[in-house]
């Protein structure tokens, strides 16, 4: 009976397990760059509205064009998205996404949040601007994942997967400046599918702007290196001669 040498059984088992990471990038136009011009139709990008005092863009400059509002601008490049929202309005900016199994999923983005009101409430009736302004008063901007499918207003538990950023102004009440997020988002797309990335903002008590740039979803999936399987081959072609000569 043939006993292997230390180190080749050694040499055997690290081509079998050696692997490298193969990195994808999710989003697509996450800098909201690709159309050169200030545009409702968003490159990359599906846009929802409800009410009629409020709009999404893709917006370059310091001031918003449905509000007259002032910002920072862009994070970075020209452009970035603009969830610009006078009041009485939900607005909707989202990218529906797949993606195979993967060892790390790594969401990143630079976000401000404009509140002209002194309200940053959050009402149990999630994105609906129509509830009673004065008993239930609705001013806050939210971050989610969601299963893809999902209507793009919903807040309910069994489409949300995840809530990244809930609540109001990142700031003063003036023209906040960019923070930057990073959400570990493995658990969620460990098994692959399909997703939606959601940016939305809901307002009954005055004006209210959602800016979002650099958005960035990288995952990692760890696969067999392509020249891994020739050399373990190699190694079981070797073990096989020497077996033959040994039985000789």
């Amino acid at each position: 009976m043939m006993t292997l040498k230390p180190w080749l059984m050694a040499g055997l088992m690290g081509a079998t397990l050696l692997s490298q990471a193969h990195a994808a990038e999710l989003i697509q136009n996450g800098g909201f760059e690709l159309q050169g011009v200030d545009a409702y139709d968003i490159v990359g990008w599906q846009v929802a509205e409800a009410g009629i005092l409020g709009s999404v863009l893709a917006q370059q400059g310091t001031t918003t064009e449905v509000t007259g509002n002032t910002t920072v601008g862009a994070y970075q490049g020209t452009h970035y998205g603009l969830l610009d929202n006078n009041g009485l309005a939900s607005n909707i900016l989202y990218q529906n996404f797949t993606t195979s199994a993967v060892s790390q999923a790594t969401l990143t983005f630079q976000m401000f949040v404009n509140n002209q009101s002194a309200s940053s409430a959050v009402d149990a009736g999630g994105l609906d601007y129509t509830v009673d302004a004065t008993d239930h008063p609705n001013q806050h901007v939210r971050v989610d994942i969601l299963k893809a499918g999902s209507d793009p207003f919903s807040t309910s538990q069994g489409d949300v997967l995840q809530s990244l950023y809930l609540g109001g102004a990142n700031g003063t009440l003036a023209a906040n400046n960019y923070l930057s997020y990073q959400f570990d988002l493995t658990s969620i797309l460990s098994g692959g599918g399909q997703f939606m990335l959601r940016f939305a903002s809901v307002a009954n008590q005055g004006s209210l702007q959602l800016g979002v740039d650099n958005i960035s979803l990288q995952t990692a999936s760890a696969v067999p290196e392509a020249d891994t399987n020739a050399l373990m081959l190699v190694g079981l072609g070797l073990i096989a001669a020497i077996m033959r000569r040994r039985a000789q």
